[in-house]
């Protein structure tokens, strides 16, 4: 699977390769089954016995998980036993299902181990016990991340979806026509096809600083776009304001744009320091990848703001090297700019020439009397 076009150390979502690789050990168990040359009906048993065993297990660590449930039915679940029972049980008919089934293969139990049903029973309920105490049975790591992640769990989703729905979704309609007022008053600073848009900094160390000219000398404020007004939230007239810059390069000017850092980023840097947050710098740089990513898939919904915003994702790196944050602007300012060449002179070399198009139809007459037939060979 592809990186995102963003930034390559932005990791894709996760795939279905856990399943294969359980698809593979199917496949490798049933192999050796068969050169062990067990019985077919046998062993179908042993293993719908096993399932059983594992559901009664499961089922045995959910009524552990419902007695500390009860305890908040008010608090969580607005005093109805019903939806506590779903939360830890789930589906009742699925859960009954499998019950049934466990009880129907219990009696099982001594033909194959030769063990009473009671002392089973006991082992079973003793071995589920000591795994809930010892924790053996926690996810891993990993696992968190992944039922996260497919459930937009983590802060970086949320923080990105609060920035589209309480930020985005606000300014990007407008965004081009206060631009172009802009123009008017400016004598056409953002008449660029790269300066109509929106350039949104995503620094993946989260490191933003509240004044451009401190990220980079070559950054400098110009002025500020007309402030669009907006009711929001019992706040009447409340006011959105964004910022033009001006890229210099090699000390003369050399590109205009509006430009601001994507400013939830300033939370994940502030829950990292705290330390009532419990963020380390690592769990910060991977919720930094995920709000990249899933602000890119957010905004990929919308067709109509498409050439109104670009994301620049980057990754500052260690002291003493030549990164330039203006330069990193400038080359997608410029990238903008060639794209918007190559789509007009696409859409200019598809269109005929009016000349052609406003002339006469004309009829071709053959001097010949008589007409030629169709196969070239009687000619």
């Amino acid at each position: 699977m592809p990186h995102s076009s963003l930034h390559s150390s932005i990791p894709p979502p996760r795939g279905q390769r856990a399943q294969q690789a359980a698809f593979v050990l199917l496949m490798a168990c049933l192999v050796i089954l068969w050169e062990l040359g067990e019985p077919p009906v046998h062993t179908l048993r042993c293993l719908v016995l096993y399932l059983a065993t594992q559901q009664f297990e499961l089922l045995l660590k959910r009524i552990c998980c419902l007695v500390e449930e009860v305890w908040h039915i008010h608090s969580r679940y607005q005093g109805s036993y019903w939806k506590a029972v779903r939360a830890c049980l789930g589906c009742p008919i699925r859960q009954g299902a499998l019950l049934l089934l466990s009880c129907y293969f219990y009696p099982s139990l001594r033909n194959i181990t030769g063990l009473s049903h009671s002392w089973v029973l006991a082992i079973l309920v003793l071995s589920q016990a000591l795994s809930i105490l010892l924790g053996l049975q926690s996810l891993t790591p990993a696992e968190v991340s992944a039922v996260c992640e497919k459930m937009n769990l983590n802060v970086a989703q949320g923080l990105a979806w609060s920035y589209y729905i309480g930020y985005l979704r606000l300014i990007l309609p407008g965004l081009q026509a206060r631009i172009q007022t802009y123009n008017q008053l400016h004598n056409n600073l953002l008449l660029g096809a790269g300066s109509r848009r929106l350039y949104i900094l995503i620094p993946l160390d989260c490191g933003i600083h509240d004044d451009l000219s401190v990220a980079d000398p070559n950054i400098r404020f110009l002025n500020t776009l007309p402030q669009h007004s907006v009711n929001r939230a019992g706040i009447k007239g409340r006011i959105y304001s964004n910022s033009v810059y001006e890229l210099l390069e090699k000390g003369q000017p050399a590109g205009t744009c509006v430009l601001e850092y994507a400013t939830p980023l300033q939370t994940l840097f502030a829950m990292s320091q705290d330390g009532r947050a419990g963020f380390s710098q690592e769990e910060r740089l991977e919720q930094a990848k995920l709000f990249c990513r899933t602000l890119e898939d957010i905004l990929a919904g919308v067709p109509e703001f498409q050439n109104i915003y670009r994301l620049v994702v980057y990754q500052e790196p260690a002291e003493g090297s030549s990164f330039s944050l203006s330069q990193e602007v400038l080359q997608h300012l410029r990238q903008e700019e060639r794209e918007e060449i190559s789509v007009s002179n696409f859409q200019t070399s598809a269109v005929p020439d009016d000349s052609v198009l406003s002339q006469e139809p004309r009829l071709l007459i053959s001097d010949m009397e008589q007409p030629l037939p169709l196969r070239t060979d009687l000619i």
